[in-house]
């Protein structure tokens, strides 16, 4: 075995113990033959800290080295000790998959350190929501490259924000026959919608279809009601203000006019969360 024949550390003792956790021996064993780990170093360095964990944590650390290989050990071995405890106390339903995407998302540059420690914090806070795990949870666990994973840590920071006691549910969907054809972020008590964008508000076009689409979805869906309600868009930045804003009082004005809307009142917002907290329409 490997670990055997270049680790005088910690890594060799596990691969030579019987008595230990055999999955972690598995695990360890593996990181060894992985382009994940640069050194032998790092995996002594991984184990060591994982041996200084106990209870639950320990256990899990375990677990994620054995699911993930070469890709938790580096995560182990680079999280520092505070970060890796937030990421082993996570307790949300999917939690052991969430700890192995954080590894594999990590080793494939798609999220950073802080990144990881942030969506953690944020996911175990609103543990318990309906909708976290098929929404947010399952968008980073699935996500294809690094602006899929701000997409995801943008959506779970913004319901913490509003709060896990304020919230109904995540990931309100909409399907026609087994294809969706539609969606929502957030939920609030009040009804109100909360939709969480990186950037909104290029072209005309590209506005008109956006709040088209959730305003479609908000008036089919079975648990949410258009008449007297609100639609806000939280993004990080913003194109043409004068654009967005006519666009919001030309669909306002559809929206109250139109049969086919039921002739619903609805308040739409924008909130640029640049720093300036602005709010365009509402």
């Amino acid at each position: 075995m490997e670990v055997l024949a270049k680790s005088d550390g910690p890594a060799r003792r596990v691969a030579a113990d019987g008595g230990v956790d055999n999955g972690f021996r598995i695990g360890i064993a593996r990181a060894a033959d992985s382009e994940a780990i640069d050194s032998f170093d790092q995996i002594d360095d991984a184990v060591r800290k994982i041996d200084e964990l106990d209870g639950p944590a320990n256990r899990r650390a375990k677990l994620l080295v054995y699911d993930t290989d070469g890709a938790g050990v580096k995560l182990v071995d680079e999280l520092d000790d505070s970060t890796l405890r937030t990421v082993l106390d996570m307790d949300i339903d999917r939690a052991r998959e969430l700890r192995s995407a954080f590894a594999r998302q990590y080793d494939q540059g798609n999220a950073d350190l802080t990144q990881i420690e942030n969506f953690a914090k944020h996911t175990d806070n609103l543990e318990g929501i309906d909708g976290l795990n098929n929404g947010p949870v399952d968008d980073f666990m699935q996500a294809g490259g690094s602006g899929n994973v701000r997409g995801a840590l943008d959506e779970v920071r913004r319901a913490d924000d509003i709060g896990a006691e304020n919230i109904e549910r995540m990931s309100l969907e909409v399907y026609d026959g087994k294809e969706r054809v539609g969606e929502l972020d957030i939920q609030v008590e009040s009804g109100k919608i909360v939709e969480s964008k990186g950037s909104f508000g290029y072209t005309e076009e590209g506005i008109s279809n956006e709040l088209r689409k959730k305003l479609r979805t908000m008036r089919v869906h079975e648990d949410v009601h258009i008449d007297g309600n609100t639609l806000e868009i939280r993004a990080n930045q913003v194109g043409d203000k004068n654009l967005i804003r006519t666009q919001i009082n030309q669909w306002e004005e559809t929206v109250a006019t139109n049969a086919k809307w039921n002739q619903a009142n609805v308040d739409i917002r924008i909130v640029v969360e640049d720093g300036s907290r602005t709010v365009i329409g509402g």
